[in-house]
């Protein structure tokens, strides 16, 4: 039987990141990884890892289901990286999420990963957009979709629960303070309010000089004060309702 591999040049930048991830987090009963999105291009299978995150707590509990993604592109892997070191914050972290499900997709765009600029980009490939679609429909009770674009300002944009917008207003008048303890809040708040009972939604819009390590964990570090924040809402909530 004759086998047909990558090869290993065009290997790299996955096993690159592969390995990260296993040298700076550890899999525990809380956190699974696997392949969900299969793709093919120019005859070669693709893949990225979805991994899912599932808070402690009691079995049989409903659990809300936040989607994250990271939207890397031909010309630079951000968002990944943002979303990888944020998957490493959790693993350390476990209750960050309280008992939320978090399912992970860091890499949009697998084939972008292994060939850089030779690759298609989401405008062009329809493919992309159809699976993140697909991915969007399991997430429930929230989405976070990660960016990277020449712009100076670092953009929260979306719709998000009354509490948790109220909570985002409040805390940029402590962001200076914040960001000596080593969390970049955005530079801008475009963000609507919706019901508390419907899916919230946002978007992080980060600078593409952002590349430096301190930034990427900055920004992280943001995106897990966020779901964090979000998690302690819906479990007040879910207390109210009960009583």
């Amino acid at each position: 039987m004759h086998l047909t591999t990558l090869h290993p040049d065009l290997r790299k930048n996955l096993r690159n990141l592969v390995q990260g991830y296993v040298e700076h987090c550890e899999f525990s009963p809380h956190l699974t990884g696997r392949i969900d999105f299969p793709i093919y291009y120019m005859g070669f299978k693709y893949g990225a890892p979805v991994f899912t995150h599932t808070g402690p707590g009691k079995a049989g509990i409903d659990r809300p289901v936040v989607g994250m993604i990271g939207w890397n592109t031909p010309a630079s892997q951000l968002p990944s990286q943002v979303l990888l070191e944020f998957v490493e914050i959790l693993t350390q972290h476990p209750k960050l999420a309280q008992e939320s499900i978090l399912r992970m997709l860091p890499v949009a765009n697998p084939v972008a990963l292994e060939l850089d600029q030779d690759a298609p980009s989401r405008e062009d490939w329809d493919l992309l957009g159809n699976l993140a679609d697909q991915f969007h429909e399991q997430a429930a009770d929230g989405w976070i979709e990660v960016h990277t674009a020449d712009v100076r300002e670092f953009t929260l944009a979306g719709e998000v629960s009354p509490a948790l917008y109220k909570t985002l207003e409040q805390a940029k008048e402590r962001a200076g303070l914040r960001e000596r303890l080593g969390v970049r809040f955005p530079d801008v708040f475009d963000l609507k309010p919706v019901r508390h009972d419907e899916r919230w939604q946002v978007r992080l819009i980060i600078p593409s000089d952002w590349d430096d390590s301190r930034s990427i964990r900055a920004t992280a570090r943001f995106l897990a004060r966020l779901v964090h924040v979000q998690a302690r809402i819906n479990r007040r909530q879910r207390k109210s309702a009960r009583l």
